[in-house]
């Protein structure tokens, strides 16, 4: 009894102390949480930002129902793993209302093609908002299961759809410049457009028509430089 007498305040402050460690501990461990939902939460922020950001830049163009979906679907899916992570993520409840809204909506595609495209920073819109949808089939980074095969079919109809945005720009520029006899710019946007064509448009009938009109264009506008005899 004397000896316990003798080590109670001893033994009452190291269990203090243990308890303060313990707590220390856990509030740390709380911390390290906190720190990696937060950089989770920051990058399904920013790759939600851009995919909605690329679908919306996107809408003119024709992209088939099954992509739109799937990319609708995946939009919803990491707004939805956004809620899991902070009950309390400002506006969370009714960004996830509106993907619901957004997918429920989309019909089928504009047939008519891309369409004009105005100026020099719109096409670079649009050829950014095709690579970032690009690079969501190509690291198979989805939250959602998508087959191989299916990314590849998805890739394969954004390489297309790019193959015919530097197109409709690069022609319509080269047309441009030629009513004005700015023959030399009038060369570089056929020239670029080919370029292109033959290092990041797909292999496919579709890209071939492209390439086949480019070099048509390219051969008349050579032929209207030729002097006449």
């Amino acid at each position: 009894m004397a000896i316990i007498e003798q080590w109670g305040v001893p033994l009452a402050v190291a269990g203090m102390l243990l308890a303060t460690l313990l707590m220390s501990a856990l509030v740390k461990r709380y911390q390290e949480h906190q720190v990696l939902v937060r950089a989770r939460l920051q990058r399904l922020g920013h790759s939600v930002h851009a995919l909605e950001q690329a679908l919306d830049v996107l809408r003119t163009v024709p992209l088939s129902r099954e992509m739109r979906v799937l990319l609708r679907g995946e939009l919803l899916a990491r707004l939805q793993r956004m809620a899991r992570l902070s009950r309390r993520y400002p506006g969370i409840r009714q960004r996830i209302g509106e993907a619901e809204t957004a997918l429920n909506a989309e019909g089928a595609p504009n047939a008519a093609g891309v369409g004009p495209i105005d100026d020099e920073p719109m096409f670079r819109r649009i050829v950014h908002a095709i690579d970032e949808l690009t690079e969501v089939f190509a690291f198979g980074d989805t939250l959602q299961r998508v087959p191989p095969d299916v990314r590849e079919i998805f890739r394969r109809e954004l390489g297309e759809r790019r193959a015919e945005v530097h197109a409709r720009f690069h022609l319509v520029q080269s047309v441009k410049r030629r009513k004005t006899g700015d023959t030399s710019r009038a060369r570089a946007h056929l020239t670029t457009l080919l370029h292109v064509l033959r290092r990041r448009g797909p292999s496919t009938d579709f890209v071939r028509e492209l390439y086949a009109e480019a070099e048509a264009a390219l051969t008349s506008l050579s032929q209207s430089e030729m002097p006449v005899a």
